[in-house]
């Protein structure tokens, strides 16, 4: 099989090969015959939906010549969406001002909508109370995800609550490792297959810590680590994750989430409010 081959043939021709394993074969017609439906699930959805374990699609992955499933996915997807839609599906390249921020905006309102629609809330409820009795909350994200992280730190800061949200991998590590029962480790990544943060979510467990996870619906590593799952919903795209939506979405679950434990003790956040707007008043015109 030639490294530069298109993603198709690699599939076509490990089907159609000689020495490919009995599973290797039923990924191969599954994802040919499905190959739209295959790109929009995760790693655990899809071996779900085949009958195979995931470890088993991955090395299926390796075997055609990727370093893993993300990678195909990846390099599936460049091959079969028009490049124009690489960014966001519902935009063309011939789209005006006009009409792109009315499709982003009517995307990331859809989105709003169909996330609250979809929230728990019970388990908003529930998330609330752990997060106001928590003796220490420590957030834990990658990339677009630790935006988040760093908007949660900023707001709750602002109420008087003190938590972690460090840039760093290994600082992220460290204070998961150190948090106690009681804590929280507060997981967020809508993929909920970050490796990183599943290592994060694994080490607060292990010390006795609640883990909240804000990730996508679905099943994925991250929702079967949590105690506690809040799901976003953004467009429909293959990389979910990198959609503005998503971000958006999670950003609204944080704002509820703060204003509920605000509101638990809202004297003692007020005063809060009181000292920090007098404390950077200075720095205001």
């Amino acid at each position: 099989m030639q490294n530069d081959s298109s993603c198709i043939s690699r599939i076509h021709e490990k089907y159609e090969s000689q020495t490919a394993t009995a599973a290797e074969r039923k990924i191969a017609l599954y994802i040919k015959e499905n190959m739209d439906k295959a790109l929009h699930c995760t790693l655990l959805e899809l071996a779900e939906q085949i009958g195979v374990s995931d470890a088993t699609v991955v090395r299926f992955c390796k075997s055609i010549g990727y370093k893993g499933f993300q990678e195909f996915k990846i390099c599936a997807a460049m091959e079969l969406i028009p490049s124009g839609q690489q960014y966001h599906p519902k935009l063309q390249k011939d789209d005006d001002p006009e009409q792109i921020c009315q499709k982003i905006f009517s995307t990331e309102i859809t989105a709003l909508q169909r996330t609250l629609q979809a929230l728990d809330m019970e388990v908003i409820g529930q998330v609330g109370r752990v997060l106001s009795r928590a003796a220490r909350i420590s957030f834990a994200g990658t990339g677009a995800s630790m935006m988040v992280c760093k908007d949660a730190h900023h707001k709750f800061l602002q109420v008087g609550i003190h938590v972690s949200a460090a840039e760093d991998k290994d600082v992220q590590l460290m204070e998961a490792a150190l948090l106690h029962p009681g804590d929280v480790l507060f997981a967020v990544s809508h993929s909920g297959n970050n490796l990183h943060v599943l290592h994060a979510a694994e080490l607060g467990r292990s010390c006795g810590a609640s883990v909240v996870a804000l990730t996508s619906p679905g099943k994925n590593s991250l929702a079967q680590i949590a105690d506690y799952t809040i799901t976003t919903v953004s467009e429909e795209t293959i990389f979910r994750s990198e959609a503005a939506s998503t971000r958006l979405a999670q950003l609204a679950v944080i704002d509820s989430l703060i204003a509920i434990v605000a509101f638990r003790d809202y004297d003692q956040a007020y005063q809060s409010i009181y000292k920090i707007r007098t404390a950077t008043m200075d720095n205001k015109a």
